[in-house]
């Protein structure tokens, strides 16, 4: 029987984020992952990476008429997309390489496998049992698939089928308004692919302030990405030549004919195959590991993090909690993620928020100031190519303090670090707009707030 001081489970970041506080603490530190070719997890694999590095590609092809403007003598050929998928390929190994070499050099002990639990004390991996101390539980989340649309990987995908395709289809039917659904909805229709979205709520990425909504359906229009809001599937039927989708919308049933269908309506914690019950470990009724504040399962010595608990499923929430988790067991304090956390979407136009948006201090019963200014105003976003959008502020009303701010527009995912700190360290209003940034930037357009 193998002992080890602490087992963390699953390495993507939380995980291996986990794995390297620990080992730089002297701790017997054992990670666990189902193969090599998972180290990463999600992000890395199938998530962030990937899907960003696909974004990147269409992202320049959006700016090809502005620069053409300009004077450059461009000329668009389309996508090769089994080149950008090896690119992708590559990338993706790269990355892995370096989370590997760092933890080589912190001697973090990598075992593959899956992990069960066998009671609070003990795992088996591969046959073997291993005897903890201490657990990390970090094993991610996957793709949720609804009874009508399952996966075949070829005519109905997930977001992780996406980077298996070899060539781009004709149309697509994006089911899903959130973040994956948005951003691959701009990748698509980038490269003259027919895009339609059906989205169950009343509106694209509902718990982004209204105002980004809205003006993320006009630029979604403009690019003659057709959506449907208050939308329900009500019947599928898929043949050589595509699917067939039966939606009921408030204006009617309408019949959706398209040549591939991404199913990109959430993800689910993967923690039932960890057999919890028998570790005394319990889950809410989605399959999210409860932790409390100092992120502590139902038995104290077992902590969980990242997308396996019902917190915002980003790497960067992830890393945090993986150092905050690994923290408390090695010292037995009971930090707590206090810090503001960044949302960011990667379509185009790019999204971020951080805070309170306006919606939510109203239900909060706070006084607020709402202010806005306008990428038109700003001269880089002009040099850039794209001024389009707007950054929106909320400040409370009685002490000018900075409670909550939204971005839509060019590089909104990079802008909205400064707001993040200016929540987090409350600097009021009057103060922060008065600091300098550079000229021309985009950064700058917090003078005219």
């Amino acid at each position: 029987m193998k002992e080890i001081d602490t087992v963390i489970i699953g390495a993507g970041p939380a995980g291996y984020e986990a794995a390297l506080y620990l080992a730089k603490s002297g701790v017997n530190t054992l990670l666990i992952e189902q193969s090599k070719e998972k180290i990463g997890g999600v992000c890395l694999n199938e998530g962030c990476i990937p899907t960003k590095n696909y974004l990147q590609s269409s992202s320049f092809t959006s700016k090809i008429p502005y620069f053409k403007s300009c004077g450059l003598a461009l000329e668009e050929k389309g996508l090769d997309l089994k080149q950008l998928v090896q690119k992708t390929i590559a990338l993706k190994d790269e990355l892995r390489s370096g989370v590997l070499w760092m933890l080589d050099q912190a001697k973090v002990e990598i075992l593959y496998g899956t992990a069960l639990f066998k009671d609070s004390n003990h795992i088996e991996l591969s046959g073997e049992t291993v005897a903890f101390k201490k657990c990390i539980i970090a094993t991610g989340s996957q793709v949720l698939q609804v009874p009508k649309l399952p996966f075949d990987g070829k005519c109905i995908i997930s977001s992780s089928d996406v980077f298996n395709l070899q060539t781009m289809p004709s149309s697509i039917i994006i089911v899903g308004g959130g973040a994956i659904g948005c951003e691959f909805a701009t990748f698509f229709s980038a490269f003259g692919v027919d895009v339609t979205m059906v989205v169950r709520g009343s509106r694209l990425l509902a718990r982004e302030d209204e105002e980004i909504s809205k003006a993320l359906l006009r630029a979604f229009k403009k690019r003659s990405i057709k959506v449907l809001t208050s939308a329900e599937i009500s019947n599928v039927e898929v043949d050589e030549s595509g699917a067939k989708l039966l939606v009921a919308t408030p204006e009617g049933e309408k019949t959706l004919n398209s040549e591939l269908v991404l199913c990109a309506i959430g993800r689910i914690p993967c923690s039932k195959e960890l057999q919890l019950e028998k570790a005394g470990v319990k889950c809410d009724k989605r399959g999210f590991v409860e932790v409390n504040e100092a992120l502590q399962t139902t038995q104290k010595h077992i902590y969980a993090a990242g997308d396996c608990i019902n917190t915002p499923g980003f790497a960067h929430t992830a890393y945090t909690e993986g150092r905050i988790a690994a923290q408390n067991s090695v010292k037995g304090d009971s930090l707590t993620n206090s810090h503001v956390t960044p949302f960011t979407i990667f379509c185009d136009p790019q999204i971020a928020s951080c805070g309170l948006n306006e919606q939510e201090a109203k239900e909060q019963g706070i006084e607020v100031e709402v202010k806005k200014a306008y990428f038109k105003a700003n001269a880089k976003a002009k040099i850039s190519g794209d001024d389009s959008g707007f950054v929106k502020i909320i400040s409370s009303s009685q002490n000018g303090e900075i409670l909550g701010a939204s971005i839509i527009g060019a590089e909104a995912t990079e802008i909205i670090h400064e707001f993040i700190i200016a929540i987090e360290k409350k600097i009021p209003h009057n103060e922060f707009v008065k600091m300098i940034f550079a000229h021309p930037t985009l950064s700058e357009i917090v003078r005219y707030l």
